[in-house]
């Protein structure tokens, strides 16, 4: 694998500069066979796509005044999906191309709270885990402290445009880390 930013398609609309042309030049890189086994959309036992609010409540009653890092693994679906006759249906985008929509929406709110990238790959291959579970974009984004992540999430802008989120995935993970030292030798 490469080292080095190859995609910023955060889940909170990150994207620090770095244009969705540099992952599809990334995809064009690798092989037909790796491809094909990368987009292919197995049919997963249960799908993600907002937290529900057991899972939001809890994470209020973690430590609120530490940085916030969020893990974020995003498979897009292969057509955007939108409400028929809409504009954006008739665009007739994929997935990708709708979650890019919504980042140039969202990425001035993220800047403004103050989140930052800590860390982007390019899923190659899961050598461990369940077959069906492919992701198309895996990333941390840092938040200062928790308020800053419920800013985004309230922000008036972000939520006009969440709707394009909701379009192009198919399937996400969202897991709140703890940096932790560990001494591994």
């Amino acid at each position: 694998m490469k080292h080095g930013i190859i995609n910023l398609t955060l889940m909170f609309g990150l994207t620090f500069g770095v244009s969705s042309a540099i992952l599809a030049e990334h995809h064009a890189k690798t092989s037909s066979a790796e491809t094909s086994a990368t987009s292919e959309k197995m049919a997963a036992p249960n799908t993600y796509i907002d937290s529900d609010k057991k899972a939001y409540d809890a994470m209020l009653e973690l430590p609120v005044d530490q940085p916030l890092d969020m893990l974020n693994m995003i498979r897009y679906k292969d057509k955007a999906v939108y409400e028929e006759g809409s504009e954006f249906a008739k665009k007739n985008w994929t997935g990708e191309q709708a979650y890019a929509e919504y980042r140039r929406h969202s990425s001035p709110v993220a800047r403004r709270v103050g989140s930052s990238v800590a860390y982007v790959g390019a899923p190659q291959l899961t050598v461990i885990g369940p077959e069906y579970e492919k992701w198309d974009s895996i990333f941390i984004i840092r938040y200062p402290n928790l308020k800053s992540f419920q800013a985004l999430l309230s922000d008036p802008e972000y939520k006009k445009h969440a709707f394009h989120r909701s379009a192009a995935v198919a399937d996400s993970r969202l897991i709140r880390l703890e940096s932790v030292t560990a001494d591994i030798e």
